[in-house]
């Protein structure tokens, strides 16, 4: 694996959250510091023993706010055990895969890197931006799901004319990177 330098912009700000990206065989890869999805209200609900559903998305972008040119988008469900105190999560799809007994910190790197985008989407000479998005997908359950609206918080809030609150949504943008030499990404 490969590691590709980031470039700085001198006018622009240090940000605690670092975005980086590596090559595995024909795939780019995105590793995150600083970044997390898993924070505030859907880490309540997590160890309030409901399920939480997460939709990342990975995007090669030809510029800052441009347009992308490939996208690797998946849904995570997530759920916390709360005797052992650790995270599970299942990517839901046709290649669907778990893990459990994972720290919080482990449980956001490990759907990070379910993330893979084509190396041919990448042009060897121009420079690409990347951009990690993820949304809270709340309320969009299957009405069969354990977690789909019957709980005791659900009639709380229906009784109480609570209004349920919009999907939480971030995005994280960086570059420009380049392609490494020898990847086969083309001209």
């Amino acid at each position: 694996m490969a590691v590709l330098a980031v470039l700085a912009w001198p006018d622009r700000p240090v940000s605690a959250q670092t975005l980086a990206v590596d090559t595995a065989g024909e795939a780019l890869k995105i590793r995150v510091v600083g970044f997390s999805f898993l924070k505030g209200e859907p880490i309540a609900r997590l160890k309030d023993g409901r399920s939480v559903r997460v939709e990342l998305a990975a995007m090669v972008l030809p510029g800052a706010g441009r347009p992308a040119v490939a996208t690797a988008r998946r849904i995570f469900a997530l759920s916390y055990d709360l005797w052992e105190e650790r995270f599970a999560v299942t990517m839901a799809g046709p290649r669907s895969q778990s893990v459990s007994h994972l720290a919080l910190a482990a449980v956001e790197a490990w759907c990070i890197q379910q993330l893979a985008l084509p190396l041919t989407a990448l042009s060897r000479d121009a420079p690409f931006w990347v951009r990690l998005e993820y949304r809270i997908l709340d309320g969009d359950a299957a009405p069969d799901a354990p977690d789909s609206g019957y709980t005791l918080q659900a009639l709380i809030d229906l009784l109480s004319r609570r209004r349920r609150t919009a999907s939480a949504s971030q995005a994280l943008e960086a570059g420009p990177f380049r392609a490494p030499r020898g990847s086969s990404a083309p001209r």
